[in-house]
């Protein structure tokens, strides 16, 4: 229902800022590390393999905790964990700076995994509760939007100059005086967003094995790579992960008092179709920069600072789209917006399978890029509104969080699944040469716009058209 009365305050604007400077100290983190991995090997004599913990180690207790986290936003106060992970994740981002061995590293990201997790929730679920739906609230999701999807990009640029400039250490230490902003602003935010309650209780076997099966199945994903899809070490771990998940379900069903999520969120169609097309979307946006990065530096033969910059342009139209969204959605409604959007999107991942092993940045990869943005951006704020609308607000945290979920299981399963799909087919040509990794790359582009041809059909047979103000 549009809210005419509402008014932008200087409070409304601050808070607004202090929860996109939250969700860009996580975000940031999922890509400033990548191009320091170099550095970070020879510093501290990572094995090859061991070295994928670095990134590992952070998306895998990411994953398994975020419901988790979302849960204690509900119960104690959005404020609260919020401030609580920013606390941890700045407390673990100096304990990775100043890491002397591997495993202390290691552990040390596993932490900040854990404090985005209780973060990245809780910034939804605040703007959620602070803004009222209609224009409002749209608004305020195209700012966090354009500010995630900003971040992805200065994450690149700032780890590739701190790599070649101070060192690799500072990519973890520039997150300290950002934490410590956000844990002296962060108490100006109020604490009118805690809903009123009549039980306090707590599901600790549900949350123990959302927690682990969750965790469970981003590892077992993320080690495809390494022991493949049929070896038995995964089917294990898949099995296992399945199990835990299962339980979990019938917990929640039929035997906790009170639920860590309430199975009749899933009830919603709107919550149930935005965190399938969320899934399918994370799939696709982490083909983009995976293949494009690899294409860049592998065949184009980029350093990695040049890499990063050559995502401003994805960064400009991203932050223009996201703007574009709410008007849109004004005119058109969330469900032709998504299925527009990821039309869009369909066809920059399309043009992608144009690549090859002489193309050029110019010709080759910007202008897919470009149209990639357009629709990545575009889909941001309507799918927010509508994994939100109807959720009620003491449930806001966990909603938000399966939003979380849902884009970083479907980014790591749909990674893993485009990259054994790439791998394969790079298999077929030479071994390393341009021609067999182009090859891989466009077959695995081509699937990633399969996916989000699939999004455009479940957007518009699952999303109710839903417009400001209706």
């Amino acid at each position: 229902m549009e809210t005419r009365e509402f008014v932008w305050t200087r409070r409304h604007v601050w808070s607004l800022g202090v929860l996109c400077l939250a969700q860009v100290l996580d975000s940031v983190d999922v890509t400033i590390v990548n191009v320091a991995l170099p550095a970070i090997q020879n510093d501290l004599g990572f094995s090859a393999a061991a070295l994928s913990w670095v990134i590992n180690a952070y998306m895998v207790v990411f994953g398994g905790f975020l419901l988790l986290g979302g849960r204690l936003g509900d119960l104690y106060g959005h404020r609260r964990v919020l401030l609580g992970g920013v606390a941890l994740f700045t407390a673990a981002s100096a304990a990775a700076g100043f890491a002397q061995s591997e495993w202390a590293l290691v552990a040390a990201r596993a932490v900040q995994g854990m404090g985005a997790a209780f973060i990245a929730p809780m910034t939804l679920a605040l703007i959620a509760l602070i803004f009222p739906e209609g224009p409002p609230r749209n608004r305020a999701f195209a700012v966090w939007g354009a500010a995630t999807g900003a971040a992805s990009t200065v994450g690149l640029i700032a780890g590739g100059l701190f790599a070649d400039g101070p060192g690799w250490r500072w990519i973890f230490f520039v997150n300290l005086p950002v934490g410590l902003l956000l844990l002296v602003a962060g108490r100006l935010l109020g604490d009118g967003e805690q809903p009123a309650r009549t039980s306090r209780g707590f599901d600790l076997l549900g949350a123990l094995t959302s927690t682990a099966g969750v965790g469970l199945l981003a590892y077992a994903v993320l080690q495809t790579d390494v022991n493949g899809w049929s070896s038995p070490r995964t089917l294990v771990l898949l099995g296992v992960a399945a199990a835990l998940l299962a339980w979990f379900v019938l917990q929640e069903a039929r035997i906790a008092r009170e639920p860590l999520v309430a199975l009749r969120l899933f009830g919603n169609r709107s919550l149930l179709g935005a965190n399938i097309i969320q899934a399918l979307r994370g799939a696709a946006m982490f083909a983009v920069f995976y293949f494009a990065t690899l294409y860049m530096q592998r065949v184009l033969g980029y350093s990695a600072l040049v890499t990063g910059l050559a995502y401003v342009p994805l960064t400009v139209i991203l932050i223009a789209a996201s703007a574009l969204g709410p008007r849109l959605v004004r005119r058109f409604g969330t469900r032709l917006v998504i299925a527009g959007a990821a039309l869009v999107t369909a066809l920059g991942l399309a043009l992608f399978t144009r690549l090859s092993p002489d193309g050029t940045l110019l010709a080759d990869v910007m202008p897919p890029l470009l149209v990639v943005g357009l629709g990545l951006g575009v889909i941001v704020v309507p799918l927010t509104t509508a994994a939100l609308t109807g959720v009620p607000p003491s449930s806001s945290g966990v909603a938000s969080s399966l939003l979380n979920v849902s884009a970083q299981l479907g980014g790591a399963l749909g990674l893993a699944v485009l990259s054994a799909v790439a791998v394969g087919a790079s298999a077929d040509g030479p071994v390393g040469s341009a021609t067999a990794l182009v090859a891989g790359y466009r077959l695995g582009f081509g699937v990633a716009a399969g996916l989000m041809a699939v999004v455009v059909v479940i957007a518009l047979v699952v999303l109710h058209n839903r417009r400001e103000g209706s």
